[in-house]
């Protein structure tokens, strides 16, 4: 599968999964996702999330998909898991049949920073901590299983919390930015950790043991923390409903169904601007 890939892959699709993917409460069937899926592997087209997930939600989605990604992104860019021979480097260590590329540090490092924040009055009682909070008061606020939640919080190299406090998003920004640290922000939560998604994926096409930019990249995100994805895309796309600024700089859909419909239909329609017809 891999020889084939790298010889005559006809295309490459990075892309985030929460709300892009797959809606975040994942209350949708996947039969047709998984489907799709196994249709473009046949094709040699392969996905690559790129996603805040952790390592083991997506050996669980994975599993509920019964679909293995030849590569994947954890926790916003921290970290690249390959399959042995997808790309071109060696790795630090393996994880089971994954050779993993670390490009941050464990976030346990800045513990005494992110107890900090927690404690502030800026952010106590303003703002969650997602590894430490309690799963049900997280689900109640982001509308997501507990179950889901649970696994969200075994993260290794990031930490999130959850706030919209603007005084408090302020705290986080201020206390960070002589550290290493970055910072993304989305509607709902803060993320804390050493790379993003833009490094992440440049360092991915980099090491790529494919056709190099013969292989045309299409890219898939739905909010700004997914830019780097698509600045490094072909054919990058946006599945949302919203009207940001940022959508100028890329093709813009608005879709009217929810995911993994809008996502199929949006794959689809890239690989038609490349010339591949399903």
């Amino acid at each position: 599968m891999l020889t084939d890939f790298r010889l005559s892959g006809k295309a490459l699709i990075l892309t985030d999964i929460d709300d892009t993917m797959l809606p975040p409460t994942q209350e949708s069937s996947l039969e047709e996702l998984t489907s799709f899926l196994s249709k473009l592997r046949i094709l040699g087209i392969e996905v690559i999330p790129v996603t805040f997930k952790t390592h083991i939600e997506i050996e669980e989605l994975m599993s509920k998909l019964n679909h293995d990604f030849l590569a994947y992104v954890i926790e916003g860019g921290c970290a690249i898991h390959a399959l042995s021979g997808f790309l071109k480097w060696g790795s630090r260590y393996s994880a089971r049949d994954y050779e993993v590329l670390e490009l941050c540090n464990p976030i346990s490092l800045y513990e005494e920073l992110l107890t900090l924040i927690e404690k502030d009055l800026n952010c106590s009682e303003k703002a969650l901590r997602l590894t430490k909070a309690k799963p049900e008061n997280i689900s109640e606020i982001l509308g997501m299983p507990t179950d889901s939640i649970r696994l969200s919080q075994k993260r290794v190299y990031s930490e999130v919390f959850v706030t919209q406090h603007t005084p408090c998003r302020e705290f986080i920004v201020s206390v960070t930015k002589n550290t290493s640290l970055r910072i993304i922000q989305t509607r709902r939560a803060v993320h804390l950790l050493e790379a993003d998604k833009d490094k992440a994926t440049y360092t991915l096409l980099k090491n790529i043991n494919a056709v190099g930019r013969e292989t045309p990249i299409i890219g898939l995100g739905d909010n700004p923390a997914d830019e780097g994805i698509l600045s490094h895309s072909d054919v990058p796309i946006i599945i949302s409903e919203s009207r940001a600024e940022w959508f100028k700089n890329s093709y813009y859909m608005r879709s009217l169904e929810r995911p993994p419909n809008s996502w199929i239909n949006a794959v689809k329609r890239a690989l038609n601007i490349v010339g591949i017809y399903l």
